[in-house]
């Protein structure tokens, strides 16, 4: 009876541990065409190239269906200190952007799952006009409600400005 009381709650512990690690699959998916590809809220990956193509496209009312209704966004400085809630100002200098002023290349993106959430790691590169402006890495944690992921809070940090040049081939070879 000893021996029985020690196994039952090893099996449900083995369980849980079975079913979280797979209710949470590491995914990625190709970069869609910013010119051309509809606002996608199906994954979290998709959820996550729609802010980058609403930016590049400079359409707000894109961005106002990624977010939740009470959806921020953060930046970490290099102090670690945090600029809270960008939202509302990102929101509107996206506004004033040209089709393509601004490009944000998403790459090694991985997500993680767990019923209706998800958290998404997106490094990433930036242009405006043409000229590499500016690294780093965003994270997104994201809810899905009628289908549909959307962000409830994106952070970035960026790298140095100097890193940007090679930052994809040095952030890869970190990994």
């Amino acid at each position: 009876m000893t021996t029985l009381r020690f196994l039952i709650p090893a099996f449900f512990i083995g369980s849980l541990l079975t079913a979280c690690s797979q209710s949470a699959p590491v995914t990625t998916i190709s970069p869609p065409d910013y010119d051309t590809a509809p606002l996608n809220l199906s994954t979290p990956e998709h959820t996550a190239y729609s802010m980058m193509i609403a930016m590049y496209r400079g359409d707000v009312d894109m961005i106002d269906q990624i977010f939740t209704e009470s959806g921020t966004l953060q930046r970490v400085k290099a102090d670690g200190s945090i600029e809270l809630n960008g939202l509302s100002p990102w929101r509107d200098r996206v506004g004033t952007f040209k089709v393509g002023q601004a490009h944000e290349e998403l790459f090694d993106i991985k997500a993680q799952t767990f019923g209706t959430l998800a958290t998404v790691w997106a490094p990433f590169t930036i242009r405006f006009d043409g000229n590499l402006v500016g690294c780093g890495v965003n994270h997104f944690s994201m809810s899905q409600k009628n289908g549909q992921w959307r962000i409830i809070s994106g952070m970035d940090v960026q790298a140095p400005k100097e890193d940007c040049d090679d930052f994809q081939q040095s952030y890869k070879a970190a990994q």
